[in-house]
């Protein structure tokens, strides 16, 4: 397999979505990606997304994001949660899992999420007075 390019998150290399397309269309160029919205409840965005080629279905991925919940999040869950089934199908298909199936993009939001997480918990030790 061709070496995508990767990033570092937290000492593990990740690829980026994108890389992860290009190296589909490259290798299946009669291929295509389909997403479909499966659900719009609440703020969370929930799509699946399928690999397909010449009639096949390669891989099928999912994901969900809420609004609000990372920085990305805040204008784009929609997008993202898209863009993460992307990166998802072709994580499965096994396009750019050399230590993982997340693509940069997933990790990153996971990573911004738990250290939001763990500033709303101070947060709210402190508000509340807890830490007594």
């Amino acid at each position: 397999m061709t070496q995508l390019k990767t990033i570092d998150i937290k000492g593990k290399s990740y690829v980026m979505v994108n890389e992860r397309i290009a190296y589909f269309r490259k290798t299946y160029p009669e291929g295509l990606i389909i997403t479909e919205l499966l659900s719009s409840t609440d703020g969370v965005y929930t799509f699946k997304a399928m690999a397909i080629s010449n009639g096949n279905v390669l891989a099928t991925g999912h994901a969900s994001e809420k609004d609000g919940s990372s920085f990305i999040n805040k204008t784009s869950a929609l997008e993202n949660a898209e863009t993460s089934a992307v990166g998802r199908a072709l994580g499965i298909l096994g396009i750019g899992i050399d230590t993982s199936i997340a693509s940069a993009e997933e990790v990153g939001n996971a990573v911004q999420n738990q250290k939001s997480n763990i500033e709303d918990t101070a947060k709210e030790i402190i508000d509340n007075g807890d830490f007594l």
